[in-house]
Protein backbone atom coordinates (compact mmCIF):
# COMPACT_ATOMS: atom_id res chain seq x y z
CA UNK A 1 0.00 0.00 0.00
CA UNK A 2 3.05 2.52 1.01
CA UNK A 3 4.06 2.03 -2.94
CA UNK A 4 0.54 2.29 -4.30
CA UNK A 5 0.86 6.08 -2.10
CA UNK A 6 4.22 6.95 -3.50
CA UNK A 7 2.72 6.46 -6.86
CA UNK A 8 -0.13 9.06 -6.45
CA UNK A 9 1.67 12.14 -6.51
CA UNK A 10 3.51 10.96 -9.46
CA UNK A 11 -0.01 10.22 -10.88
CA UNK A 12 -1.41 13.90 -10.03
CA UNK A 13 1.95 15.67 -11.36
CA UNK A 14 1.94 13.54 -14.59
CA UNK A 15 -1.64 14.54 -14.85
CA UNK A 16 -0.76 18.48 -14.96
CA UNK A 17 2.02 17.80 -17.29
CA UNK A 18 -0.13 15.60 -19.69
CA UNK A 19 -1.75 19.44 -20.74
CA UNK A 20 1.74 20.43 -22.13
CA UNK A 21 2.21 18.00 -24.82
CA UNK A 22 2.10 18.90 -27.94
CA UNK A 23 -1.20 18.49 -29.13
CA UNK A 24 -0.45 18.74 -33.12
CA UNK A 25 1.68 16.01 -32.92
CA UNK A 26 -0.02 13.24 -30.37
CA UNK A 27 -2.88 11.87 -31.12
CA UNK A 28 -5.00 9.20 -28.46
CA UNK A 29 -4.55 5.60 -29.35
CA UNK A 30 -5.63 1.81 -28.43
CA UNK A 31 -2.86 -0.65 -27.20
CA UNK A 32 -2.79 -3.81 -27.37
CA UNK A 33 0.31 -6.37 -26.30
CA UNK A 34 0.76 -9.39 -25.77
CA UNK A 35 3.86 -11.45 -24.25
CA UNK A 36 5.45 -14.04 -22.31
CA UNK A 37 7.83 -14.71 -19.46
CA UNK A 38 8.71 -15.94 -15.99
CA UNK A 39 7.36 -16.02 -12.94
CA UNK A 40 8.82 -16.16 -9.41
CA UNK A 41 7.29 -16.17 -5.93
CA UNK A 42 8.29 -14.37 -2.91
CA UNK A 43 6.69 -15.41 0.02
CA UNK A 44 7.42 -17.15 3.66
CA UNK A 45 8.40 -20.67 1.62
CA UNK A 46 11.53 -18.53 0.49
CA UNK A 47 12.09 -15.37 2.32
CA UNK A 48 15.46 -16.21 3.00
CA UNK A 49 16.23 -17.02 -0.54
CA UNK A 50 14.43 -14.43 -2.74
CA UNK A 51 16.82 -14.86 -5.64
CA UNK A 52 15.99 -19.00 -5.96
CA UNK A 53 16.18 -20.26 -9.15
CA UNK A 54 12.39 -21.68 -9.38
CA UNK A 55 11.08 -19.61 -11.78
CA UNK A 56 8.71 -20.93 -13.80
CA UNK A 57 6.68 -19.55 -17.04
CA UNK A 58 3.89 -17.39 -17.63
CA UNK A 59 1.96 -15.74 -20.59
CA UNK A 60 -0.40 -12.93 -21.43
CA UNK A 61 -1.80 -9.93 -22.82
CA UNK A 62 -2.92 -5.92 -22.63
CA UNK A 63 -5.70 -4.07 -24.17
CA UNK A 64 -5.63 -0.10 -23.20
CA UNK A 65 -6.00 3.43 -24.22
CA UNK A 66 -3.45 6.02 -24.39
CA UNK A 67 -5.52 9.15 -23.86
CA UNK A 68 -2.15 11.68 -23.59
CA UNK A 69 0.77 11.64 -23.91
CA UNK A 70 1.66 10.90 -20.61
CA UNK A 71 -1.17 8.67 -19.06
CA UNK A 72 -2.96 5.99 -20.13
CA UNK A 73 -5.17 3.00 -19.32
CA UNK A 74 -5.21 -1.00 -19.69
CA UNK A 75 -6.25 -4.24 -18.74
CA UNK A 76 -4.16 -6.91 -18.05
CA UNK A 77 -4.33 -10.36 -18.06
CA UNK A 78 -1.73 -12.99 -16.85
CA UNK A 79 -1.56 -17.02 -16.90
CA UNK A 80 0.96 -18.33 -15.06
CA UNK A 81 1.97 -20.84 -12.47
CA UNK A 82 4.67 -20.58 -8.80
CA UNK A 83 7.05 -23.19 -7.61
CA UNK A 84 8.95 -22.41 -4.42
CA UNK A 85 11.04 -25.09 -1.81
CA UNK A 86 12.31 -24.75 1.57
CA UNK A 87 14.48 -27.24 2.47
CA UNK A 88 14.93 -26.82 6.15
CA UNK A 89 11.16 -27.12 6.70
CA UNK A 90 11.27 -30.02 3.81
CA UNK A 91 7.80 -28.06 1.70
CA UNK A 92 7.75 -27.20 -1.71
CA UNK A 93 4.94 -25.11 -2.83
CA UNK A 94 3.21 -25.27 -6.40
CA UNK A 95 0.14 -22.93 -7.63
CA UNK A 96 -1.34 -22.06 -10.82
CA UNK A 97 -3.10 -18.65 -11.04
CA UNK A 98 -4.61 -16.46 -12.94
CA UNK A 99 -4.99 -12.89 -13.10
CA UNK A 100 -6.26 -9.45 -14.36
CA UNK A 101 -6.24 -5.99 -13.36
CA UNK A 102 -7.06 -2.39 -14.19
CA UNK A 103 -3.64 0.12 -14.82
CA UNK A 104 -2.65 2.99 -15.02
CA UNK A 105 0.47 3.22 -17.07
CA UNK A 106 3.22 7.07 -16.69
CA UNK A 107 5.37 7.66 -19.70
CA UNK A 108 8.13 8.58 -17.58
CA UNK A 109 9.97 10.21 -20.90
CA UNK A 110 6.75 12.64 -21.59
CA UNK A 111 7.30 14.34 -18.05
CA UNK A 112 10.76 15.75 -18.37
CA UNK A 113 10.16 16.14 -22.21
CA UNK A 114 8.12 17.38 -25.28
CA UNK A 115 6.62 14.33 -26.88
CA UNK A 116 8.20 12.47 -29.53
CA UNK A 117 6.35 10.11 -31.52
CA UNK A 118 8.89 8.54 -33.05
CA UNK A 119 11.37 8.23 -30.14
CA UNK A 120 13.27 4.98 -29.59
CA UNK A 121 13.00 4.00 -26.07
CA UNK A 122 9.72 5.26 -23.98
CA UNK A 123 10.48 4.16 -20.22
CA UNK A 124 7.18 3.89 -18.12
CA UNK A 125 5.33 3.02 -15.09
CA UNK A 126 2.25 1.22 -14.29
CA UNK A 127 0.23 0.82 -10.80
CA UNK A 128 -3.50 -0.14 -10.15
CA UNK A 129 -5.32 -3.04 -9.00
CA UNK A 130 -6.64 -6.58 -9.99
CA UNK A 131 -8.29 -10.06 -8.87
CA UNK A 132 -6.20 -13.38 -8.75
CA UNK A 133 -7.35 -16.45 -9.37
CA UNK A 134 -5.11 -19.21 -8.14
CA UNK A 135 -5.08 -23.04 -6.22
CA UNK A 136 -1.60 -23.97 -3.92
CA UNK A 137 -0.58 -26.79 -2.60
CA UNK A 138 2.56 -27.78 -0.11
CA UNK A 139 3.69 -30.89 -0.25
CA UNK A 140 6.63 -32.86 1.44
CA UNK A 141 10.37 -32.88 -0.25
CA UNK A 142 11.45 -35.60 0.01
CA UNK A 143 8.18 -37.90 -0.41
CA UNK A 144 6.08 -35.70 -2.59
CA UNK A 145 3.33 -36.80 0.22
CA UNK A 146 0.54 -34.07 -0.17
CA UNK A 147 0.02 -31.71 2.96
CA UNK A 148 -2.45 -28.86 2.07
CA UNK A 149 -4.28 -27.89 -0.83
CA UNK A 150 -6.76 -25.07 -1.73
CA UNK A 151 -10.36 -26.87 -1.95
CA UNK A 152 -10.98 -25.11 -4.38
CA UNK A 153 -9.68 -21.66 -6.05
CA UNK A 154 -9.05 -18.77 -3.93
CA UNK A 155 -9.64 -15.19 -5.07
CA UNK A 156 -7.79 -12.52 -3.87
CA UNK A 157 -6.98 -8.42 -4.47
CA UNK A 158 -3.87 -7.52 -5.24
CA UNK A 159 -1.94 -4.83 -6.78
CA UNK A 160 0.57 -4.90 -9.21
CA UNK A 161 3.03 -2.22 -9.66
CA UNK A 162 5.81 -2.05 -11.62
CA UNK A 163 8.12 -0.79 -14.75
CA UNK A 164 8.54 -1.42 -18.47
CA UNK A 165 10.44 -0.20 -22.13
CA UNK A 166 8.94 0.10 -25.13
CA UNK A 167 11.35 -0.12 -27.64
CA UNK A 168 9.83 1.37 -31.47
CA UNK A 169 10.00 -1.14 -34.00
CA UNK A 170 7.45 0.88 -36.51
CA UNK A 171 4.79 3.23 -36.32
CA UNK A 172 2.15 0.11 -34.97
CA UNK A 173 4.27 -2.23 -33.86
CA UNK A 174 6.66 -2.30 -30.48
CA UNK A 175 8.96 -4.71 -28.16
CA UNK A 176 8.02 -4.18 -24.62
CA UNK A 177 9.86 -5.37 -21.53
CA UNK A 178 8.51 -5.52 -18.32
CA UNK A 179 9.03 -6.28 -15.11
CA UNK A 180 6.18 -6.35 -12.13
CA UNK A 181 5.73 -6.89 -8.41
CA UNK A 182 1.60 -8.64 -7.54
CA UNK A 183 1.02 -7.61 -4.03
CA UNK A 184 -1.46 -9.90 -2.64
CA UNK A 185 -3.65 -8.41 0.40
CA UNK A 186 -3.04 -11.33 2.84
CA UNK A 187 0.25 -13.43 4.16
CA UNK A 188 -1.67 -17.12 4.29
CA UNK A 189 -3.87 -17.03 1.49
CA UNK A 190 -1.37 -18.04 -1.55
CA UNK A 191 1.54 -20.37 0.88
CA UNK A 192 -0.93 -21.19 3.81
CA UNK A 193 1.65 -19.78 5.94
CA UNK A 194 1.24 -16.83 8.21
CA UNK A 195 4.66 -15.71 9.76
CA UNK A 196 4.69 -12.50 10.15
CA UNK A 197 5.28 -11.26 6.81
CA UNK A 198 3.33 -8.32 5.40
CA UNK A 199 1.91 -10.02 2.83
CA UNK A 200 2.89 -12.78 -0.06
CA UNK A 201 3.58 -11.78 -3.30
CA UNK A 202 4.48 -12.93 -7.10
CA UNK A 203 6.90 -11.12 -9.82
CA UNK A 204 6.40 -11.38 -13.39
CA UNK A 205 8.85 -10.49 -15.84
CA UNK A 206 7.79 -10.41 -19.86
CA UNK A 207 8.79 -9.96 -23.28
CA UNK A 208 6.27 -9.00 -25.89
CA UNK A 209 5.02 -7.32 -28.78
CA UNK A 210 2.94 -4.06 -28.46
CA UNK A 211 0.49 -2.78 -31.25
CA UNK A 212 -1.02 0.48 -31.66
CA UNK A 213 -3.85 1.51 -33.46
CA UNK A 214 -4.34 5.11 -35.25
CA UNK A 215 -7.13 7.15 -33.95
CA UNK A 216 -9.23 9.27 -36.14
CA UNK A 217 -7.75 10.54 -39.07
CA UNK A 218 -5.83 13.81 -39.40
CA UNK A 219 -4.67 14.28 -42.71
CA UNK A 220 -2.37 17.25 -41.86
CA UNK A 221 -1.07 16.29 -38.65
CA UNK A 222 -2.48 18.85 -36.46
CA UNK A 223 -4.09 17.29 -34.13
CA UNK A 224 -7.95 17.91 -34.94
CA UNK A 225 -9.24 15.68 -36.65
CA UNK A 226 -10.58 15.61 -40.73
CA UNK A 227 -14.37 15.85 -39.31
CA UNK A 228 -13.79 18.93 -37.21
CA UNK A 229 -11.35 20.59 -39.53
CA UNK A 230 -11.97 23.54 -41.31
CA UNK A 231 -8.90 23.74 -42.99
CA UNK A 232 -7.70 20.07 -43.52
CA UNK A 233 -4.98 19.98 -45.52
CA UNK A 234 -3.22 23.12 -44.21
CA UNK A 235 -1.55 22.75 -40.76
CA UNK A 236 -3.32 24.71 -38.00
CA UNK A 237 -4.30 25.36 -34.70
CA UNK A 238 -7.15 23.54 -32.45
CA UNK A 239 -8.54 26.95 -31.34
CA UNK A 240 -8.80 28.05 -35.09
CA UNK A 241 -10.71 24.68 -36.22
CA UNK A 242 -7.43 23.62 -37.30
CA UNK A 243 -6.88 26.60 -39.97
CA UNK A 244 -3.00 28.59 -39.73
CA UNK A 245 -2.11 31.54 -38.12
CA UNK A 246 1.04 32.69 -39.04
CA UNK A 247 1.37 35.63 -37.04
CA UNK A 248 0.10 33.69 -33.81
CA UNK A 249 -2.27 36.53 -32.89
CA UNK A 250 -5.35 34.07 -32.65
CA UNK A 251 -6.81 35.30 -36.04
CA UNK A 252 -6.55 32.76 -38.99
CA UNK A 253 -4.88 34.08 -42.18
CA UNK A 254 -7.85 34.21 -44.25
CA UNK A 255 -9.55 36.71 -41.63
CA UNK A 256 -6.12 38.71 -40.85
CA UNK A 257 -6.00 41.94 -42.73
CA UNK A 258 -1.69 41.75 -41.14
CA UNK A 259 -1.27 38.09 -41.66
CA UNK A 260 3.02 38.55 -41.04
CA UNK A 261 2.21 41.01 -38.01
CA UNK A 262 0.43 39.75 -35.09
CA UNK A 263 -2.12 41.96 -34.05
CA UNK A 264 -5.93 42.58 -32.71
CA UNK A 265 -8.74 41.62 -33.91
CA UNK A 266 -10.60 45.10 -33.22
CA UNK A 267 -8.27 46.10 -35.84
CA UNK A 268 -8.49 43.48 -38.23
CA UNK A 269 -5.33 41.53 -37.00
CA UNK A 270 -3.21 44.53 -37.41
CA UNK A 271 -0.75 45.42 -34.47
CA UNK A 272 -0.79 47.70 -32.00
CA UNK A 273 2.91 47.06 -30.00
CA UNK A 274 2.25 49.12 -27.22
CA UNK A 275 -1.92 47.66 -26.18
CA UNK A 276 -2.96 50.96 -26.02
CA UNK A 277 -5.53 50.28 -28.40
CA UNK A 278 -4.50 52.47 -30.74
CA UNK A 279 -3.39 50.85 -33.80
CA UNK A 280 0.29 51.76 -35.07
CA UNK A 281 -0.18 53.38 -37.78
CA UNK A 282 -2.56 56.58 -35.76
CA UNK A 283 0.04 55.88 -32.95
CA UNK A 284 2.21 58.64 -32.33
CA UNK A 285 4.22 56.96 -29.30
CA UNK A 286 4.18 53.08 -31.15
CA UNK A 287 6.49 51.23 -28.30
CA UNK A 288 4.98 53.06 -25.48
CA UNK A 289 1.40 52.78 -24.29
CA UNK A 290 -0.29 55.87 -24.66
CA UNK A 291 -3.36 57.65 -24.29
CA UNK A 292 -6.15 58.80 -27.33
CA UNK A 293 -6.62 62.22 -26.68
CA UNK A 294 -2.93 62.89 -26.65
CA UNK A 295 -2.46 60.29 -29.52
CA UNK A 296 -1.46 57.41 -28.52
CA UNK A 297 1.58 58.78 -25.64
CA UNK A 298 1.61 58.70 -22.06
CA UNK A 299 1.04 60.91 -19.41
CA UNK A 300 1.84 59.14 -16.53
CA UNK A 301 0.82 62.00 -13.77
CA UNK A 302 -1.89 62.73 -15.68
CA UNK A 303 -1.72 66.25 -15.95
CA UNK A 304 -2.01 67.03 -20.08
CA UNK A 305 2.02 67.12 -20.84
CA UNK A 306 3.34 63.82 -22.81
CA UNK A 307 6.03 62.36 -20.70
CA UNK A 308 8.58 62.91 -23.34
CA UNK A 309 7.77 67.09 -23.25
CA UNK A 310 7.24 66.56 -18.99
CA UNK A 311 10.38 67.87 -16.94
CA UNK A 312 8.35 66.28 -14.15
CA UNK A 313 6.64 63.10 -15.94
CA UNK A 314 5.87 61.48 -12.47
CA UNK A 315 4.40 64.55 -10.28
CA UNK A 316 1.14 66.14 -11.99
CA UNK A 317 1.83 69.36 -12.66
CA UNK A 318 1.11 72.31 -15.25
CA UNK A 319 1.43 73.03 -19.13
CA UNK A 320 3.46 76.52 -18.56
CA UNK A 321 5.65 74.65 -16.01
CA UNK A 322 6.45 71.97 -18.23
CA UNK A 323 4.37 69.52 -16.72
CA UNK A 324 6.05 70.65 -13.21
CA UNK A 325 4.00 70.96 -10.20
CA UNK A 326 3.82 74.82 -8.28
CA UNK A 327 1.76 74.00 -4.85
CA UNK A 328 2.04 77.48 -3.78
CA UNK A 329 0.89 78.89 -6.90
CA UNK A 330 3.46 81.35 -7.51
CA UNK A 331 4.66 80.28 -10.87
CA UNK A 332 7.31 78.78 -9.70
CA UNK A 333 7.98 75.06 -10.11
CA UNK A 334 8.52 73.15 -7.02
CA UNK A 335 11.49 71.52 -7.73
CA UNK A 336 13.27 75.03 -8.48
CA UNK A 337 11.33 76.89 -5.08
CA UNK A 338 13.36 76.26 -1.69
CA UNK A 339 9.70 77.25 0.08
CA UNK A 340 7.47 75.26 -2.05
CA UNK A 341 4.43 74.66 0.53
CA UNK A 342 4.17 79.10 0.60
CA UNK A 343 3.90 81.22 -2.09
CA UNK A 344 7.06 83.75 -2.71
CA UNK A 345 8.55 85.83 -4.96
CA UNK A 346 10.93 84.56 -8.16
CA UNK A 347 14.03 87.05 -6.91
CA UNK A 348 14.02 84.88 -3.22
CA UNK A 349 13.66 81.30 -5.36
CA UNK A 350 9.59 81.35 -4.48
CA UNK A 351 9.98 82.21 -0.90
CA UNK A 352 8.10 85.36 0.56
CA UNK A 353 9.80 88.29 2.40
CA UNK A 354 6.44 88.93 4.78
CA UNK A 355 8.23 92.14 6.69
CA UNK A 356 9.73 93.63 3.20
CA UNK A 357 13.06 93.74 4.60
CA UNK A 358 14.75 91.98 1.61
CA UNK A 359 15.50 89.09 3.67
CA UNK A 360 13.18 86.27 2.45
CA UNK A 361 11.25 84.53 5.61
CA UNK A 362 13.36 81.28 5.10
CA UNK A 363 17.10 83.27 6.03
CA UNK A 364 15.19 86.17 8.11
CA UNK A 365 15.81 85.41 12.34
CA UNK A 366 13.08 88.47 12.61
CA UNK A 367 10.04 87.07 9.55
CA UNK A 368 7.22 89.13 11.45
CA UNK A 369 9.91 92.52 11.98
CA UNK A 370 11.40 94.75 9.87
CA UNK A 371 15.40 94.54 10.09
CA UNK A 372 18.59 94.74 7.92
CA UNK A 373 20.03 92.16 5.71
CA UNK A 374 23.51 92.61 7.45
CA UNK A 375 21.49 91.74 10.28
CA UNK A 376 19.63 88.66 9.06
CA UNK A 377 16.58 90.63 8.94
CA UNK A 378 16.82 91.62 12.81
CA UNK A 379 16.58 96.18 13.62
CA UNK A 380 19.63 97.17 14.69
CA UNK A 381 20.37 99.10 17.43
CA UNK A 382 19.55 102.77 17.00
CA UNK A 383 22.82 105.72 17.02
CA UNK A 384 19.94 107.48 19.32
CA UNK A 385 20.49 105.03 22.68
CA UNK A 386 17.12 104.17 24.94
CA UNK A 387 17.84 101.48 26.66
CA UNK A 388 16.03 101.10 29.97
CA UNK A 389 13.77 98.60 31.83
CA UNK A 390 10.42 99.50 33.90
CA UNK A 391 9.17 97.23 36.73
CA UNK A 392 5.90 95.81 37.99
CA UNK A 393 4.26 94.32 41.06
CA UNK A 394 3.62 90.41 41.34
CA UNK A 395 0.64 89.20 39.24
CA UNK A 396 0.30 92.80 37.94
CA UNK A 397 0.56 94.37 34.59
CA UNK A 398 0.08 97.70 34.88
CA UNK A 399 3.54 99.32 35.57
CA UNK A 400 4.77 100.91 39.60
CA UNK A 401 3.97 104.28 39.32
CA UNK A 402 6.79 105.46 39.97
CA UNK A 403 8.29 104.61 36.46
CA UNK A 404 5.40 106.49 34.50
CA UNK A 405 7.33 108.98 34.43
CA UNK A 406 10.32 107.52 32.86
CA UNK A 407 8.03 105.88 30.06
CA UNK A 408 6.82 109.69 29.51
CA UNK A 409 10.42 110.69 29.17
CA UNK A 410 11.22 107.42 26.70
CA UNK A 411 7.84 108.51 24.45
CA UNK A 412 9.51 112.49 24.47
CA UNK A 413 12.65 111.18 23.07
CA UNK A 414 10.95 109.35 20.67
CA UNK A 415 8.95 112.33 19.25
CA UNK A 416 12.36 113.79 19.15
CA UNK A 417 13.68 111.72 16.99
CA UNK A 418 11.31 110.14 14.61
CA UNK A 419 13.81 107.84 13.40
CA UNK A 420 13.67 105.68 16.34
CA UNK A 421 12.22 102.69 16.58
CA UNK A 422 12.16 100.59 19.91
CA UNK A 423 11.81 96.65 20.85
CA UNK A 424 9.48 96.32 24.09
CA UNK A 425 10.09 92.69 25.53
CA UNK A 426 7.83 91.43 28.33
CA UNK A 427 9.13 89.33 31.04
CA UNK A 428 8.38 87.67 34.56
CA UNK A 429 9.21 85.70 37.66
CA UNK A 430 8.75 81.96 37.82
CA UNK A 431 5.77 81.85 39.72
CA UNK A 432 2.70 80.63 38.10
CA UNK A 433 2.88 78.31 35.09
CA UNK A 434 4.51 79.05 32.01
CA UNK A 435 1.37 79.59 30.18
CA UNK A 436 0.45 81.94 32.57
CA UNK A 437 3.36 83.81 32.68
CA UNK A 438 3.27 83.97 29.00
CA UNK A 439 0.32 85.91 28.64
CA UNK A 440 1.29 88.39 31.91
CA UNK A 441 4.57 89.02 30.07
CA UNK A 442 2.48 89.79 26.82
CA UNK A 443 -0.07 91.66 28.94
CA UNK A 444 3.03 94.33 30.31
CA UNK A 445 4.36 94.51 26.76
CA UNK A 446 0.69 95.20 25.62
CA UNK A 447 0.73 98.05 28.90
CA UNK A 448 4.03 99.77 27.42
CA UNK A 449 3.14 99.75 23.85
CA UNK A 450 -0.38 101.60 24.95
CA UNK A 451 1.48 103.94 27.18
CA UNK A 452 3.01 105.38 24.68
CA UNK A 453 0.47 104.87 21.64
CA UNK A 454 -1.40 107.31 24.09
CA UNK A 455 1.12 109.70 23.76
CA UNK A 456 1.20 109.97 19.97
CA UNK A 457 4.08 107.32 19.11
CA UNK A 458 2.62 105.77 15.94
CA UNK A 459 2.71 101.73 16.48
CA UNK A 460 4.65 100.88 13.87
CA UNK A 461 7.90 102.28 15.71
CA UNK A 462 6.97 99.65 18.80
CA UNK A 463 7.85 96.17 18.15
CA UNK A 464 6.78 93.92 20.94
CA UNK A 465 8.18 90.60 22.09
CA UNK A 466 7.39 88.84 25.32
CA UNK A 467 9.19 85.68 26.75
CA UNK A 468 7.10 85.09 30.14
CA UNK A 469 9.99 83.53 32.88
CA UNK A 470 12.44 82.19 29.96
CA UNK A 471 15.14 84.91 30.51
CA UNK A 472 15.27 85.97 33.62
CA UNK A 473 17.55 88.95 34.81
CA UNK A 474 18.16 87.20 37.51
CA UNK A 475 17.66 84.55 40.30
CA UNK A 476 14.37 83.45 41.23
CA UNK A 477 15.51 81.97 44.14
CA UNK A 478 15.45 85.34 46.18
CA UNK A 479 12.71 87.78 46.61
CA UNK A 480 14.87 90.33 45.20
CA UNK A 481 15.57 88.43 42.15
CA UNK A 482 12.01 87.63 41.66
CA UNK A 483 11.53 91.13 41.34
CA UNK A 484 14.10 92.08 38.83
CA UNK A 485 12.73 89.67 36.62
CA UNK A 486 9.33 91.45 36.95
CA UNK A 487 9.82 93.51 34.36
CA UNK A 488 9.79 95.34 30.69
CA UNK A 489 12.85 96.24 28.72
CA UNK A 490 12.87 99.08 25.83
CA UNK A 491 15.93 99.32 23.81
CA UNK A 492 16.32 101.62 20.51
CA UNK A 493 17.00 99.80 17.32
CA UNK A 494 17.48 101.00 13.67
Amino acid sequence: MLLVLGFLPLLQFAQKTAGTADPNIFKSHITAQVNGGITQYFGDLNKDNLFNQNVQYGYGGALGYQFSPVLGMRGQFLKGSLYSVHVQKELKLNTDFWDAGLQFTLNINEIFAKYNGKRFLNLYLFGGAGMTSFSSKTSDFASGELIQESGSRQNEVFIPLGLGAELRISKHLSLNIEYGDHITLKDETLDFIKAGKAHDQYSYALAGLGFRFGGPRDSDKDGIIDKKDLCKNIYGKPELAGCPDSDNDGIADLDDDCPKDAGKIEFKGCPDKDGDDIPDKLDKCPDVAGKKELQGCPDKDNDGVIDTEDKCPEDAGKKALAGCPDKDGDGIADKNDACPEIAGLQKFAGCPDTDSDSVPDNLDKCPGVGGSVRNFGCPEESSVLVKEVVYFNTDEWVVIAKYNQLLSKIAETMRDNPGIRVTIDGHTDSRESQGYNMRLSENRADYVIKFFTERGIDPQRLVKRFYGETRPAASNMTPEGMTLNRRVEIASVK
